[in-house]
Formats: structure tokens, sequence, C-alpha cells
């Protein structure tokens, strides 16, 4: 449900929001698309890749198509409800994770397993690759603008490292969806499931031990401020990020304004997300090794990781076929399973 906005509010939003696409307030639009998500305005993705694609839009439109960006939740609603409010049309577009509401994205969950990518840009270029025979049939609702995958995830704890399996017994850690939390049960820990938004405070407070998050966060998110190990180069999975439009809006759009989108949009755009990404990784991972303790697993200990992963490979798999999904074909194609 949309919160109420004075007209003060919405003229102050509308105006730091053209602002940050370097658009003069002058210049009206003649269709306008309200992209919305979770992250902060000084989000990576956000500065990087949205503002100047929203620039870049404008400049090839003459200005007859604005893409206005609301960070932070701004238009209402909590994280785990973006695609929603996308399919439904309280906004034109939303950048989220499909892992917020996995029961939505099944087949899209299996490409969290881990093994699927060695890197962001990997990840991005394999979905790319797989969307139109096994992932479309999940987005009917929506256009696809921008679809990618994560930097390698990381664990963050605040009081006890993880340096082996048997460090993760017991322990309490957040994960971003369904998929991801079934790798942290295979790991002998218990998952809970959170938006990144609520770790800071979540791990603050010792409501959680750890998170498994992509090690780009540390910096978005300030978590190097509450976690004092950070672990990396563990065997888990990545996390797929989405940019989103309501079908029926892009198809309302005049052909030369529909085509605009689709020349700034698609794999391009998505690879710069995960270059994106991949060089916040080693930014955040600089930045982590001055004053935290960095642990990298042992080659023996990844592979133990991974062991126990493919009891619950196989699980996800065989329950995916049982509802009728062309599961083995996927994961097939990733080399997770003959």
């Amino acid at each position: 449900m949309l919160m109420h906005t004075t007209r003060r509010t919405f003229l102050k939003t509308a105006l730091a929001t053209t602002a940050a696409a370097g658009l003069p307030w002058e210049a009206m639009a003649q269709e306008e698309i309200k992209l919305h998500s979770f992250v902060p305005p000084t989000h990576v993705i956000w500065t990087d890749v949205l503002t100047p694609w929203a620039a870049e839009v404008a400049k090839r439109s003459n200005n007859k198509l604005i893409v206005r960006l609301f960070p932070s939740m701004q238009l209402g609603g909590k994280p785990p409800e973006l695609y929603r409010q996308t399919v439904q049309g309280v906004v034109d577009a939303a950048f989220t994770l499909p892992g917020y509401t996995s029961n939505d994205f099944p087949m899209m969950a299996l490409t969290e397993l881990p093994g699927t990518a060695s890197s962001a840009d990997d990840g991005t270029r394999k979905l790319w690759k797989h969307y139109d025979q096994f992932l479309a049939r999940e987005y009917t609702g929506t256009k696809v603008l921008m679809l990618w995958n994560s930097d390698t995830a990381s664990l963050m704890s605040r009081n006890k490292p993880i340096r082996t399996l048997e460090d993760m017994k017991g322990m309490k850690i957040r994960t971003p969806s369904a998929a991801q939390s079934a790798q942290i049960e295979a790991l002998g820990a218990t998952p809970i499931d959170m938006p990144v938004t609520q770790i800071y405070n979540s791990l603050d407070r010792g409501v959680i031990d750890a998170t498994q998050i992509p090690l780009s966060a540390a910096l978005d998110f300030k978590l190097i401020e509450v976690a004092k190990y950070f672990t990396i180069e563990a065997p888990l999975g990545r996390s797929p990020f989405l940019v989103a439009m309501n079908r029926a809006r892009y198809e309302k759009l005049p052909p030369d304004l529909k085509k605009i989108i689709d020349d700034t949009t698609g794999l391009e755009l998505s690879l710069k997300g995960a270059e994106t990404y991949d060089k916040k990784n080693k930014e955040s991972l600089a930045a982590a090794q001055k004053d935290r303790e960095v642990i990298v697993l042992s080659a023996p200990e990844r592979q133990r990781w991974i062991n126990a992963f493919k009891p619950m490979i196989a699980r996800k798999v065989e329950e995916a076929e049982k509802a009728g999904l062309p599961a083995r074909g996927l994961v097939g194609a990733y080399g997770l399973i003959s």
C-alpha cells in the first residue's frame, strides 16, 4: 500500500531524482517511468548503473521519456513487495532480488545453487544464455530490463570466526532467499531469512551471528562497522538481481520509446551491473583487510563444503522435477549434474 505523499514531499523527491539523473526540472516528459527500490541512493548500482541509464534514456528520447528513481522504499511497502508492486502496476519498475519471494521464482532459485558461476560476469552471461528456455516463464507480468549475478558471496560474523564446517554448527546466519537458506542448513547452521536492510541492526544486537551476503555489500550497507570476521572463497551460491518493468506499462509506450528501452537494457546493461559488483567486491575486501580479520578457506576445507552441498542439490532438483519444472535441464546446463 502506498504511503501518503504531500505535494511538498513529492516535489522534493522529484527534484532530487531529476538532479540525480542530470536533467533540468523544466524538461517535462511525455512519458515517465517510476523505478522503485530498497537500496539507498548511495548504493553502487544506483549511482554507477541506474542513474547513468536514466540519463541515457532521457538523452536518446530528447526528454520524451524520463526514468524517475525512488530509492530506500520511498514509494512505500517493504523490500519483499517490490516485484509484486511492479506486476500489480503500483510502480512502473523495480530493482530487487527474486530471492526475496523465492516461491514466485522456483527456476531462478536453482541458479543460486553452489557452483553455478565463477564470477558475477560469468553468472550474468549464464542467466541470459538460459533465460528464454528456462527462466522467462517466471516473468510473464514484466519485461526484464536487467538480470545479473552478485559478486562472490561471503560470511560476515560478529563474534565467532568461521574457518571450518564445525564452526557453522549452531550459528544463526542471515540469508537472502529460501535457496540460500537450504545451503546454510546443509552446512549445519540455522538460516534466518531477512532483507539486507535489516542486517546491520540484527548483527549489532545479536539477533543473528553472521550473514551470508556478497562481499560488495560490506561497503554499500556499512557492514564492516558491525562484523569482525569475513570468511571468503566459500563455495556458496550467488544471488541474482533484477530490474523489471510492468509489462502493460511497457507495451503502452510509443514504438520509438520502447526501442530506446530495448536498446539500452538487456545483457549489456546487466554486465555493467555485474562489473560494478565485482569491482565493489575488491574495494570491500581491501577495506575489510585494514582492521578486520579476513579468512580464506583452505582448498581441503572448501572441498568439504562442496561435498556437504551435494545431497541438497540433488534434493532440490528432485523437488522441482516433481513440481513439473525442467529443473534437471537447467541444473545440467550449469554443469552441476550430468
